[in-house]
């Protein structure tokens, strides 16, 4: 059995282990944590756990926690708006 690689957090100088995906929509100007899977996309943020839940959003977007996907952040009305 081989065991799978770490994956390090993004974050320059640490040595965590990434347990995050951050995700930008630059066009809704949303910021998404979701929790880490499997499947590697170059162009995604992995950070630690500490780092996830230090990060704030630039300044007039918004955030959004998928990472327990039993927390809501807002109303689907204000979630379908914000994809409009």
């Amino acid at each position: 059995m081989t065991i799978p690689p770490s994956r390090l957090c993004s974050r320059p100088l640490c040595a965590g282990d990434a347990q995050v995906l951050l995700l930008f929509d630059y066009e809704t100007r949303l910021v998404e944590l979701q929790a880490i899977n499997e499947a590697r996309d170059a162009n995604l943020m992995e950070l630690c756990a500490e780092h996830a839940d230090r990060f704030r959003p630039p300044q007039g977007w918004l955030c959004q926690d998928r990472r327990d996907q039993n927390a809501t952040t807002g109303t689907a009305d204000e979630e379908y708006a914000l994809r409009e």
